[in-house]
C-alpha cells in the first residue's frame, strides 16, 4: 500500500501492549491501524516469548503501595495507582476478550514490601505450579489475544516498520512508513525496549555488555522516535533482569542467540572470571529478579566487570535433569531453536563446556582463568555452612564429570523509554504531554528498582495499552 491513510488511531508494535490498545480503540468505536516490522510467519513478540504469567490486583490500594514500594522512587505514583486500578479488572478483561481463564499459582516476588498481599501472579489455564508448560505459555496467551483483534477486523499491516512520527505544529499526527504515510489523531508506541541495541545498551544500562532473551525485534525503534518528537526519558537503567545464556552460531552470517538459564537443580555454583563465588546462588535457582543485581559491580582496580560473564559450574545431575533453558517461552517457544532433550547438541556446539576437572569445564567455554575453578569447588564442596547465606540443604557436593556455562546479566527487557503519566500520554522533558503521543508495554513501563513479580510485565502491557487508547480517544475529542 502507499499513500495516506487516515485513521483515529495509529498502534506501532504489535504485542500485548499493542494488541490491548487495539481491541480497546476498536471496541469505543475508533477506526485503528497497527504497524507490524516483522513479518506474521516471523513474529515474536516478547508476550509470546514468554511464561503467559500475569500479575493482577485483588487490591488498587494496597497493589499501588506495593508497586511504588518497587519502584524505589523512579515512578510517580499516580503512575502506579494507574497500573493497579486497571490491575483489578485486567484478568476479567483477558477473560472476556480472548475468552482465557486463569489459575493463580504464586505470591509476588518481594513479600516484605507494604501492600504485598494485594496482588497474586496468574496462568492460564489449569496450572499445577508456576511456569507450568502443560498449562499453556505466552504464546497461547498471545495467540487468544491476537485472534481477538482479528475477529474484529482491525487493520494489523505486517512487515511495515514505522521509520518517523509525523509532527506538524508540535503535535504528532501520524507514522512515516516505507509504504507510505498513516495520518491518526493519536499514536501509541507499543513497540518494545531496547534489548537488541547494542549503542543504547552500553550507553544506558548499568553494566555492558547485558544480553536479552525477549523479542530480537525490539531495538530501540520507540525510543528514538519518541526523542525526535521531543519526548523526555525515563529510567533508562533500569531492565527485568536476570542472569542467562549468550550463545554464538555457527552460521554463515554469525550472530547470538540468548536463553533462560535454570540451574536447578542443586549442586550449582557461580564464580566470577576470577573463580570467586560472590552471591547466594538460590535467587538465580529460583528464577527471581534479583540475582543480575549482583553481576554488574565493576572493579576499579582492574578496569573490568569482572562478573561478566560469571561461570556455573553443576555436574551430571543436572546435565540429566533436562534442558538447560525453559523450552517452553523464549526462544526456543517461537521456533527460533530446538534445544536438545539431554544438553548433548549444546555440549557439541561448546555451549556447554565438560571436563575431567573443573578447570577443563572451565577452558572448554573459554574462561580467563580456569585453573581458579578447581580451587573454587574444593572449596565450595567443602561448605557446611555458606558465608553467603545459601541454604545447608541445597550446598551438594559437585562430583566429576564436570560442566560449565558462561552467563550474562540480561533478561527479558529493558523497561526504561519515554516518560508517560497516568494516562498513557508522552511527557517531554519539561514534564508537559507531548500532544498526539502516547506509549504502552516495555517502551518506558512504570517499573523502577525492583521487578514487582512475575507477570508484571504483561499486566503492565494489557493495563496500560487499554489506559493509553482509553485516554488518546477521550483527548482528542475534548480538543478542538
Amino acid at each position: 500500500m502507499s499513500g495516506t491513510d487516515v485513521v483515529d488511531l495509529a498502534i506501532v508494535g504489535f504485542g500485548g501492549a499493542g494488541a490491548a490498545a487495539a481491541i480497546t480503540a476498536h471496541d469505543a468505536g475508533a477506526s485503528v491501524v497497527v504497524l507490524e516490522k516483522q513479518a506474521a510467519a516471523a513474529h515474536t513478540p516478547s508476550t509470546r516469548m514468554s511464561g503467559g504469567l500475569v500479575m493482577a490486583a485483588d487490591s488498587a490500594d494496597e497493589a499501588a503501595a506495593y508497586l511504588d514500594a518497587c519502584a524505589g522512587g523512579m515512578v510517580p505514583g499516580d503512575v502506579t495507582a494507574a497500573w493497579a486500578e486497571s490491575a483489578t479488572d485486567v484478568l476479567a478483561w483477558l477473560e472476556k476478550t480472548a475468552g482465557l481463564t486463569f489459575s493463580r499459582i504464586n505470591t509476588v516476588e518481594h513479600p516484605e514490601l507494604p501492600g504485598a498481599a494485594g496482588l497474586g501472579v496468574y496462568q492460564p489455564g489449569r496450572a499445577a505450579f508456576r511456569l507450568d508448560p502443560s498449562a499453556g505459555a505466552g504464546d497461547a496467551l498471545f495467540a487468544a489475544v491476537a485472534g481477538a483483534v482479528a475477529q474484529r477486523g482491525i487493520d494489523v499491516r505486517w512487515e511495515t516498520p514505522a521509520q518517523r512520527l509525523i509532527v506538524e505544529d508540535g503535535r504528532v499526527v501520524g507514522v512515516r512508513t516505507a509504504a507510505g504515510e498513516i495520518r491518526a489523531r493519536a499514536v501509541i508506541l507499543t513497540c518494545g525496549g531496547y534489548e537488541f541495541d547494542e549503542e543504547l545498551k552500553r550507553d544506558h544500562l548499568r553494566a555492558y555488555p547485558v544480553h536479552f532473551y525477549g523479542n530480537p525485534g525490539n531495538t530501540g525503534d520507540g525510543v528514538r522516535m519518541a526523542q525526535a518528537a521531543g519526548a523526555g526519558l525515563w529510567h533508562m537503567n533500569q531492565m527485568i533482569g536476570r542472569a542467562i545464556g549468550h550463545f554464538p552460531l555457527d552460521t554463515a552470517d554469525g550472530g547470538w542467540l540468548n536463553f533462560l538459564i535454570d540451574v536447578n537443580p542443586p549442586g550449582y555454583l557461580i564464580v566470577d572470571r576470577h573463580g570467586r563465588r560472590y552471591a547466594d546462588e538460590t535467587m538465580q535457582a529460583q528464577l527471581l529478579h534479583g540475582f543480575y543485581y549482583e553481576m554488574l559491580s565493576y572493579d576499579y582496580e582492574r578496569a573490568e566487570y569482572a562478573r561478566i560473564p560469571s561461570y556455573w559450574l553443576f555436574d551430571s545431575r543436572r546435565l540429566a535433569a533436562g534442558p538447560l533453558t525453559l523450552t517452553h517461552l523464549g526462544a526456543c517457544k517461537v521456533g527460533l531453536y530446538d534445544w536438545s532433550p539431554d544438553n548433548s547438541a549444546e555440549i557439541e556446539r561448546g555451549w556447554i563446556g565438560r571436563g575431567a576437572t573443573p578447570a577443563e569445564a572451565g577452558a572448554a567455554v573459554g574462561m580467563p582463568d580456569p585453573q581458579s575453578l578447581d580451587a573454587a569447588v574444593r572449596d565450595y564442596n567443602a561448605l557446611t555452612e555458606d558465608p553467603l547465606g545459601r541454604p545447608a540443604e541445597s550446598l551438594l557436593p559437585l562430583e566429576p564429570p564436570y560442566y560449565c556455562v558462561p552467563l550474562y546479566p540480561g533478561g527479558s527487557n529493558t523497561s526504561g523509554g519515554p516518560v508517560r503519566d497516568a494516562g498513557g500520554r508522552v511527557l517531554d522533558p519539561w514534564g508537559d504531554p507531548v500532544p498526539g503521543l502516547y506509549a504502552a508495554g516495555e517502551l518506558g513501563q512504570p517499573v523502577g528498582m525492583l521487578y514487582p513479580a512475575d507477570g508484571a510485565n504483561l499486566s503492565e502491557a494489557f493495563c496500560f495499552g487499554r489506559i493509553a487508547a482509553s485516554t488518546a480517544l477521550k483527548t482528542r475529542v475534548m480538543e478542538p
